[in-house]
């Protein structure tokens, strides 16, 4: 079985709107800036009840499907590999954000859909969102997962 993450970062010049709104809500929280990076990704399984998706497999996917090349960049790899983990500068902190188990996920249907079409086939697909904090003190970290990054979904 094989397990594949896609992250898709705004490119350098590009607005990180995922950032924007957690920068805005933090605000309202009285938190002050917090300087934050966003990256949207997806996690896509293969092999237990399909072919296990190859490296050529997953670049044509994110090529063909999920990266607009025009306004984002792709970091592809297994979970573990460093690349996924390196961190934008001066942002150590990672909070990923995925949606509870059994909970709808119509995009990452749409994905598993799409990779079919391709002629591809997946197990399963999970969306995923990825926040890069720059230093922040634990309390306002908590807040700031409790009030705006999770409900009762994530």
């Amino acid at each position: 079985m094989s397990l594949w993450e896609v992250d898709l970062y705004p490119l350098e010049g590009q607005p990180d709107l995922l950032a924007r709104r957690v920068t805005a809500e933090a605000a309202t929280l009285g938190l002050g800036k917090v300087d934050v990076q966003a990256a949207r990704g997806f996690l896509i399984q293969s092999g237990a009840h399909s072919p296990e998706l190859k490296q050529a497999d997953i670049d044509k996917i994110v090529r063909e499907l999920l990266c607009d090349a025009v306004v984002e960049r792709a970091v592809v790899g297994r979970p573990a590999d460093a690349a996924l983990r390196k961190a934008p500068a001066g942002h150590e902190q990672l909070v990923h954000v995925l949606p509870k188990p059994g909970v709808m996920d119509p995009v990452a249907q749409s994905v598993l859909s799409a990779i079919a079409d391709l002629g591809l086939k997946a197990d399963a697909v999970r969306t995923m969102t990825k926040y890069w904090f720059a230093p922040l003190a634990e309390e306002a970290l908590k807040l700031l997962k409790a009030k705006v990054l999770s409900n009762d979904a994530i």
